[in-house]
């Protein structure tokens, strides 16, 4: 009897045994991490229906991981709070008919991607979308706090779109060849679209309609068929910044009620005209262009200045001949006067110059405001021919640098505009550290410290090549350098100090390096980047200038963001979180034969 009884406890220790196997073989695809979240690893081979399944079926804050390369027939909608992504940039190749979910929603439109407004909060990354013949990749409807990053999103009608939705980030992405629009941005507020690359589209790459308080800033947006940018029907508040907008039939087309927006430091260059636009062939080709429904609210005139307008076929600024004429802020476009800049005559707009300076380890090529160096604008390449060598120079910040043999006079030339070009040539003087620019231009040579006029006296240090007296301006507005009584010798001491560049809204743009004596600081990069002294520069006409840390380029930070920009933490792996489970078995297996033997021995 005994015997039987330990027969028995053995066959249900086995049977126990088996279930925690099968226990933890389930659990490899959803399993529950620290913060009690539920995270599902989704594989190929799960259809549409079961993924919807599995994602309607999540509780907020659950992550959902696609695993595999490849998943077919794709329509999702997403009506939690989820964390949807992939670490194998997995291809969803979207469905280009309706979901039975879809149907009952009242969805008319096929997708990829529905964000509904019980998904606000969630996170889409790491995929390539392709849409062929679907209305929509990505679509975010009521959908706030939300990001979009790091994915390549294409082929469908239209790829993303954002609508009554606010605080969303799209981020990182590249979005590309839809047959109309890449982007649409409707009845949204506080929406940051950045570092994304936008092209080859059958409209426009970006098109917003009712936009307020966002930015879009450092993208690249180039080969799209209509406009680069489309604004219609009202935009306030909104900050578009240092775009590289090109090669499109217009670059930025306004033809909003715009009220209080700022359009800075934006590249729109070699846009294209087409006789067969819609908006009528003399109306393409800008680089910036005022539709027949642009107005402003008030004397809140849109804030246009420290672009640079460029090599664009028909007018590198354009308003519409129905429109009165009104005044643009300083910008490049593309000449030192006002015969080759190709400005719409209904326009007035403040010409900056672009002049070269000798410096000790080569030729510095600055961008100046009525003799003064502007320290903040586009950034753009030049070509410069140098002795009959051709240059492509990276302009950073209104300055640039090309290296060669400072101790000789150069001979320089630059073509200004296309259309009818202007080459300017001068000579360049060989550098001496003890010369002076009387005249705020780039004849003669001149010092570290001493191009044109400053900002108020004080003493600079900085590295150079060489070492020596260095004079600062002394708050002179004729563009004379003078000696200043705390000048002093130029140390190896790298002191560094920043400014933070901000809008209107107080949102910061970016931060850069200060430059005390507003001049072009010497390196020995051939692109542009500076050393640093010390001192406070004047803060920009966009916005107050504080102290803070010194970032590169394109590290902006955005103000009263509701969304987490922090990277998706990567979750352990399913067998180690059930490892545990395993182990205790076996162990519990050991013990019960062990137990089982010796009772065996016992009754024998």
């Amino acid at each position: 009897m005994n015997i039987k009884k330990v027969n028995i406890v053995l066959n249900i220790s086995i049977v126990l045994l088996f279930s925690l196997c099968i226990i933890s073989t389930v659990s490899a695809n959803d399993y529950i991490d620290i913060n009690n979240k539920t995270t599902y690893n989704i594989v190929s081979d799960f259809s549409n229906d079961e993924i919807q399944t599995i994602i309607s079926n999540a509780n907020d804050g659950d992550t959902i991981i696609f695993t595999s390369k490849n998943y077919d027939n794709i329509s999702l909608i997403i009506d939690k709070q989820l964390k949807i992504i992939s670490n194998k940039n997995s291809t969803i190749n979207v469905n280009p008919s309706l979901s039975e979910k879809a149907h009952n929603l009242g969805i008319d439109n096929t997708f990829g991607f529905y964000f509904t407004q019980n998904s606000s909060g969630s996170i889409l990354s790491g995929f390539n979308i392709i849409a062929v013949s679907a209305d929509y990749a990505v679509v975010l409807d009521k959908s706030s706090n939300t990001i979009v990053e790091n994915n390549s999103i294409s082929q469908a009608v239209n790829n993303v779109v954002v609508k009554n939705s606010d605080n969303v980030l799209i981020n990182n992405n590249y979005i590309h060849d839809a047959s109309n629009n890449s982007l649409q941005i409707h009845d949204v507020t506080n929406i940051s679209v950045l570092n994304n690359t936008v092209a080859y589209n059958g409209r426009s790459g970006i098109e917003t309609s009712n936009l307020y308080d966002s930015l879009i800033s450092w993208n690249e947006i180039f080969s799209n068929y209509f406009n680069g940018i489309s604004m219609y029907n009202r935009s306030s508040s909104n900050n578009v910044t240092y775009n590289h907008v090109y090669e499109n039939m217009n670059g930025i087309y306004i033809n909003s009620q715009s009220s209080n927006d700022n359009f800075q430091y934006n590249t729109l260059e070699f846009n294209r005209m087409d006789p067969d636009s819609e908006l009528g062939g003399f109306e393409t080709g800008n680089g910036l262009l005022f539709g027949e429904f642009f107005e402003t609210v008030g004397r809140k005139t849109p804030n246009i200045s420290y672009n640079a307008l460029m090599h664009n076929e028909n007018f590198q600024a354009k308003n519409n001949p129905l429109k009165e004429t009104f005044k643009l802020g300083p910008n490049y476009f593309d000449s030192n006067d006002d015969v080759h800049t190709f400005i719409c005559p209904m326009l007035l707009a403040k010409i900056l110059t672009m002049d070269f300076t000798s410096v000790s380890n080569g030729i510095g090529i600055q961008i100046y405001e009525d003799g003064k160096p502007v320290n903040d604008f586009a950034f753009f390449d030049q070509k410069i021919t140098v002795d009959g060598k051709e240059y492509s120079v990276e302009i950073q910040n209104g300055k640039g640098l090309i290296e060669t043999d400072s101790s000789q006079d150069h001979q320089v030339e630059i073509k200004h505009g296309d259309k009818v070009p202007d080459y300017r040539s001068e000579t360049v003087e060989k550098y001496t550290s003890s010369s002076k620019d009387n005249d705020g231009s780039s004849q003669g040579s001149t010092s570290e410290g001493t191009h044109g006029s400053g900002s108020g006296s004080g003493s600079s240090s900085g590295t150079g090549s060489n070492s020596g007296s260095s004079n600062s301006t002394d708050g002179s507005n004729d563009g004379q350098g003078g000696s200043s009584p705390n000048s002093g010798t130029a140390s190896n001491t790298n002191s560094n100090s920043t400014s933070t560049v901000s809008n209107n809204q107080g949102r910061v743009i970016a931060n850069y390096g200060t430059n005390s004596s507003d001049v072009l600081s010497e390196s020995s990069s051939q692109t542009g980047d500076e050393e640093q002294s010390q001192g406070q520069e004047n803060a920009a006409e966009s916005g107050s200038v504080e102290s803070g840390d010194s970032s590169s380029p394109g590290d902006s930070e955005t103000e009263g963001k509701a969304y987490d920009l922090s990277q998706v933490s990567k979750k352990a792996n399913p067998l180690q979180d059930n490892s545990i489970i395993i182990v205790l078995a076996v162990v519990f297996l050991v013990v019960i034969f062990f137990y089982g033997y010796r009772r065996k021995n016992e009754f024998e």
